[in-house]
């Protein structure tokens, strides 16, 4: 099994040359340097003046903008010309808008419509007043300067305010009359943010002359990641982490390859991978999920003194991965800003993923086929958007752990600390179990080292694995037994006994993974099984077929997940493509021993790759539309939460769909619908349980009017009820009005 590994403690060395450089030498290569540097510098100065604009046409019935508004009506058309009604309060919100440019400029052409005459109107940034108009009946445009939140907010919110009217027979408050509305970033040059990364890249230079690469290799790697770094600075994006961080994570990854692999066009190919997760978020739409919220509020609440509980007094572990959950609640506990927190170890652990499955890669079937393997993971959209593009889920931390776990159990000499990491991983996800079983298994009865030993002999040389696995988890599920009263998290019961409804749906959820994966090049993965069955399964291959069977038909059994991505499958990804690079290189070799076919190859080979890698990264407008919209859906609520939190008082509550962004903001008692932390309605088996989506299944209105009895329902959920006939009687529907001036409606509960 970890025979390809016997030789992993040689060191790699790229080739290095003679020392002692000539002083001219010296200065050659230094002016070289800086005249990479002082090329990037200035393209980005050039580039700068090209700024996207985004624009909001409001005579379509299309609105593609490429930022959010809020407070305006579909568009109308009249005898003249097309337009779209505002109402009292208008807000463009363009997020992370400042990390892309300090300054925007604000452009609107509207004109007075009020029948008892113009009204003033207001512009504010960020909720600040910035100037007050009269529009006439004629149209103007406008222009106002955006200026970045001395708060430190980098989301950018644009507004304008009027007295609205209703008009005869028409319930809609109306503003005013709009036809468009641009934010235009101004052409500005951030020189400390140019200086950073040109300090940053000089840096990376001399890690690459002293790690021993020559200055040829050493220019095209810099001069290839200058290159591309100032192009993303100049088309940068709004996106959660700002440019500087970005680059670091960039930067400190080449470095790393530059350990990992064997060759220049090695390290560089690396580099150029990890620059692709690095700026993924910005390239696609990044976001957090509601559900991160929920361990976030847990941790929240921890911190605060109130115990490890979602709803202060009520122990229900809503949650599966503990860890996440103490790292979340350090960095509360340090005061970083949770957000910012999550995206930045999001972008850590993809990078890592993406390095660590490279590392091993070319342990087990070498380098050029370990840079396949690499690229399968680097764009695949489902580790991307668990890690770099965001989520805030431990899906990411028990993907990296998992596979770190697996590494070390194929390793000749650190399979005994695959124990403590399988651990690490359980309490991260209850599947770490799971893999720490299968493991365990294999090294038993198939591990060819210990062939010539007795099973019970076999059984005891495993006994330190299992024990380091023990002395962590067993004290954990002690505790948690006793703490909440359960052997397993609520959210088990939440999700599960659909029967065979729900190995059904999950077998839907695995057939579109496998798709996305590459449909029949999954196959691939078991050509190597013609070399001879045995061997194949006593060794890594059998090892990783082994975890990747298993954990899929654990998904099936489950019945898959509702959220995108295939988040349930991502733990795999790195396993597939070991497996699958394994299995291409079979075919290549088979091929090329065909003389009459040999050149097709190389040429099949990159066809292969740039068909799948680009089918993997681009999926479509849908995909990131879901994503998009999840995140946008998070933020409502958090406004939302900030709301009650402002207005609510002790011992009220509210109950919410999207439970995790609420109860955070809030800091309330929040009533979660759907029954992830809570255990009535965890418990309820409603009659065709398996045929809706994962999770949003059990519902038991009845209990929660009755006995939970929440101060307020948002009306966005009132559904949930029966809509409106279902709460009228005890709720009447108020307007609110967030910290940002948005407009929702609400159902309170009457006296």
């Amino acid at each position: 099994m970890r025979r390809a590994l016997t030789n992993a403690a040689n060191r790699p060395h790229i080739r290095t040359e003679n020392a002692g450089l000539s002083f001219w030498r010296i200065a050659l290569e230094l002016g070289a340097l800086l005249l990479l540097l002082a090329v990037g510098a200035a393209g980005v100065g050039l580039a700068r003046s090209w700024t996207p604009t985004y624009t909001a046409d409001l005579t379509g019935a299309v609105l593609d903008s490429g930022f959010d508004l809020i407070g305006v009506n579909v568009a109308e058309q009249n005898q003249d010309f097309a337009y779209t009604w505002s109402s009292g309060y208008t807000i463009a919100q363009l997020r992370y808008g400042y990390n892309a440019a300090p300054v925007y400029r604000a452009t609107v052409r509207l004109r007075a419509a009020n029948p008892q005459g113009p009204q003033p109107l207001t512009f504010l940034a960020n909720e600040r007043p910035l100037a007050t108009v009269t529009p006439t009946t004629a149209f103007q445009t406008y222009q106002v300067l955006l200026r970045a939140d001395p708060s430190g907010d980098r989301t950018l919110r644009f507004a304008f305010e009027t007295q609205p009217f209703s008009p005869p027979g028409d319930a809609r408050e109306l503003g005013v009359i709009l036809t468009s509305i641009t934010l235009e970033p101004l052409p500005s040059t951030d020189w400390p943010t140019v200086l950073y990364v040109c300090f940053l890249l000089a840096l990376l230079w001399g890690w690459l002359r002293w790690r021993g690469l020559r200055a040829g290799a050493t220019a095209l790697i810099c001069g290839a990641l200058i290159a591309v770094l100032f192009a993303c600075y100049a088309l940068y994006r709004p996106a959660p982490l700002g440019f500087p961080v970005l680059a670091t994570a960039a930067v400190a990854a080449s470095a790393i390859g530059v350990l990992l692999a064997r060759d220049a066009a090695s390290a560089l190919a690396l580099a150029a991978l990890a620059l692709l997760v690095t700026f993924s978020g910005m390239l696609w739409p990044s976001w957090l999920t509601d559900d991160a919220f929920i361990s976030f509020r847990y941790a929240q609440n921890l911190v605060a003194g109130n115990g490890l509980v979602y709803n202060v007094g009520e122990r229900v572990e809503g949650y599966t991965n503990f860890l996440w959950t103490m790292l979340a609640a350090l960095a509360l506990w340090l005061g970083g800003d949770i957000v910012f927190l999550a995206h930045a170890a999001g972008l850590a652990i993809g990078l890592a993923i993406v390095l660590l499955t490279y590392w091993l890669a070319r342990r087990l079937i070498g380098p050029a086929w370990a840079l396949v393997a690499t690229l399968i993971v680097a764009t695949s959209q489902s580790v991307l958007i668990y890690t770099s593009r965001g989520s805030g889920l431990e899906t990411g931390l028990f993907t990296l752990l998992a596979l770190v776990g697996s590494a070390c159990a194929i390793h000749p000499r650190a399979w005994r600390w695959s124990g403590v990491i399988f651990a690490l991983a359980t309490l991260t996800r209850p599947e770490g179990a799971l893999l720490m079983g299968l493991t365990f298994l294999h090294l038993w009865l198939l591990d060819p080292s210990r062939a010539d030993r007795s099973t019970i002999r076999r059984f005891g040389a495993l006994l330190p694995m299992l024990a380091g696995y023990l002395l962590i988890v067993a004290p954990f599920f002690l505790w948690r037994a006793s703490y909440y009263g359960d052997l397993l998290p609520n959210t088990f019961y939440a999700k599960t006994g659909g029967g065979l409804r729900q190995a059904l749906r999950g077998l839907a959820y695995a057939g579109a993974f496998a798709l996305t994966l590459g449909g029949p090049l999954v196959l691939v993965c078991f050509v190597p099984l013609a070399r001879g069955w045995r061997a194949a399964l006593r060794r890594w291959r059998g090892y990783l077929w082994l975890l990747i069977v298993a954990y899929t038909c654990y998904i099936v059994a489950v019945g898959g997940d509702h959220f995108p991505g295939d988040r349930f499958f991502v733990p795999l990804v790195p396993w597939f493509a070991l497996t699958m690079a394994d299995g291409l290189e079979y075919c290549y070799g088979a091929v090329q021993r065909l003389t009459r076919a040999r050149w097709l190859a190389p040429a099949a080979l990159a066809a292969i790759l740039i068909a799948y890698s680009g089918n993997a990264l681009f999926r479509g407008p849908a995909f990131d539309t879901i994503v998009a919209g999840d995140d946008e859906s998070v933020w409502i609520w958090r406004e939302l939460g900030w709301w009650f939190r402002d207005h609510g008082n002790p011992g009220e509550s509210m109950a919410a769909m999207g439970a995790g962004a609420v109860a955070y903001y809030s800091e309330h008692t929040t009533i979660d619908l759907l029954g992830l932390t809570d255990k009535h309605i965890a418990r309820v088996q409603p009659t065709n349980l398996g045929a809706g989506p994962a999770g949003h299944e059990k519902r038991d209105p009845a209990y929660v009017l009755d006995v939970r009895r929440p101060t307020y329902i948002p009306r966005m959920w009132d559904a949930y009820f029966g809509g409106e006939s279902g709460l009228r009687d005890r709720y009447t529907l108020v307007t609110i009005r967030t910290r940002y001036g948005r407009e929702l409606q609400v159902w309170k509960r009457m006296p």
